[in-house]
């Protein structure tokens, strides 16, 4: 993702509100960047209730399970993602791509 428009996904860990840097975005998934507590996170673990934060005026509920974890890095999958994420998500990768072409 760029550095100019980061985005993140925020979810609650054992207790604790954490906000991950979203390193890569997919329609499927995301990369989670997370060195604090990506050796507690196990595979098939499901974080529900995450907000991911596409802009500052644009975010979206979504649900994802860990499908592996190497340190710092976290791959995780889109669980039952609703319509208006999906197209929230989309908007976002179609404008990425339209900045790289121009």
């Amino acid at each position: 993702m760029p550095v100019e428009r980061p985005v993140y996904f925020v979810t609650v860990v054992d207790g604790m509100e954490i906000s991950l840097y979203v390193e890569n975005l997919s329609m499927g998934g995301a990369l989670l960047m997370c060195p604090d507590i990506c050796e507690s996170l196990r595979n098939g673990q499901r974080l529900s209730d995450g907000v991911l934060v596409l802009s500052d005026a644009n975010s979206t509920n979504v649900n994802v399970i860990v499908r592996w974890q190497l340190w710092p890095r976290v791959g995780v999958q889109f669980d039952g993602i609703s319509h208006d994420a999906a197209a929230k998500i989309s908007q976002l990768l179609r404008s990425l791509k339209a900045s790289l072409v121009s």
